[in-house]
C-alpha cells in the first residue's frame, strides 16, 4: 500500500485533487487505514488510469464524468440515448 503522496505522484495529479475525488467520488479505490491516513493499492491506481483510456476526444467528453446525485446527463448525451433507441445514428 502506498500513501497518498506517492500516489496522487503515481497519477501525475495533486494530493488535492486525490482528496476531492475522495470526497465526491470518480477517483481510484483507496484505502482508509485510520481517521487520517489513506493508502492506495498500485492495482487499484493501474486499474482506474487504464478505464480512462479514450480512443478519441468525443469518448473522453462523455465516458469518465462521475455522477452526482440527483443530476441531470448533459443534453449530448441525452440525444445520444434516444438516437439509439430509435435506431438512428447521428448525422
Amino acid at each position: 500500500m502506498i500513501p497518498e503522496t506517492e500516489a496522487a505522484e503515481f497519477l501525475g495529479y495533486t494530493v488535492r485533487a486525490l482528496q476531492n475525488w475522495r470526497l465526491r467520488g470518480g477517483g481510484p479505490k483507496f484505502i482508509k487505514v485510520s481517521r487520517r491516513s489513506i493508502r492506495y493499492r498500485r492495482r487499484d491506481l493501474i486499474a482506474w488510469a487504464d478505464d480512462r483510456v479514450c480512443s478519441n476526444t468525443s469518448e473522453a467528453a462523455v465516458s469518465h464524468q462521475p455522477v452526482r446525485a440527483g443530476s441531470r446527463p448533459l443534453a449530448g448525451t441525452r440525444l445520444q440515448a434516444r438516437r439509439a433507441e430509435s435506431g438512428r445514428s447521428a448525422p
